[in-house]
């Protein structure tokens, strides 16, 4: 199908991560333009590769919350500290609450995701991004942790907007319109917010070409998670 990509996050220009994403023009398109993305657009994909996706995501977003304690750590202010925690809180309180709800919807229980284990590509991710959390500072964490907060966001309003994008009986509408929607866009701003305000104070401009390899290698790992542990391709009536 032809994807619309006349929709993006539009307050993303003039950020430190527009900056970020400029220069990994290639690795980014292939993250929000895959064929996984294309086939929840069309309601094509199968159903298996769907939960197998929401298994692996509840198994990052528990070493997400595990890479902003660390940003706790990393934090040289009270402020800082508080919004990392906060963080925190909100990914252990309320987005994995939402998590459970959306995966009981397909019929996946938290004991479910609970016993599978990481797939390779996940753990490879997780990985690469503890170790940036703890070798680097709290700028190198907050651009390895840029990719999936924003991609998600951007992948959300694209699919919703997009004039090819089956919505009616479309099974993986409800996932586009939760990152579409107001609320999550919102985490993205304040997240865009955050990273300027770190990047203005740790050297940002300075170390933007270290940076941009840092953003690259974790953009290229965010779209093979997207594909982790998943079964062939395969495309029909769900």
């Amino acid at each position: 199908m032809a994807f619309d990509h006349s929709s993006s996050l539009s307050f993303v220009e003039g950020t430190f991560f527009a900056r970020l994403r400029a220069a990994a023009p290639d690795e980014w398109a292939t993250y929000v333009d895959h064929p996984f993305v294309h086939a929840m657009a069309d309601g094509t994909l199968d159903p298996a590769r769907f939960r197998t996706f929401l298994i692996q995501d509840y198994l990052y977003l528990l070493n997400y919350a595990r890479a902003y304690a660390l940003a706790v750590y990393k934090s040289e202010s009270l402020d800082e500290m508080r919004e990392c925690a906060d963080i925190v809180s909100a990914i252990l309180n309320t987005e994995m609450t939402m998590h459970f709800s959306y995966c009981d919807g397909w019929g996946i229980t938290r004991a479910e995701m609970e016993a599978q284990p990481a797939a390779p590509e996940l753990m490879a991710y997780c990985g690469f991004i503890l170790d940036r959390a703890q070798a680097g500072d709290l700028l190198d964490l907050l651009v390895a942790l840029s990719a999936c907060l924003v991609g998600y966001g951007e992948i959300g309003l694209r699919l919703t907007q997009s004039k090819t994008t089956v919505r009616e009986g479309n099974p993986y509408y409800s996932w586009m319109c939760t990152y579409a929607d107001t609320g999550y866009q919102d985490l993205v701003r304040v997240g865009l917010a955050r990273l300027d305000t770190v990047a203005a104070r740790r050297g940002g401009e300075a170390r933007l070409p270290e940076l941009t390899r840092l953003f690259a290698t974790t953009v290229r790992m965010e779209t093979a998670f997207w594909l982790a542990g998943q079964p062939p391709m395969v495309t029909g009536t769900n």
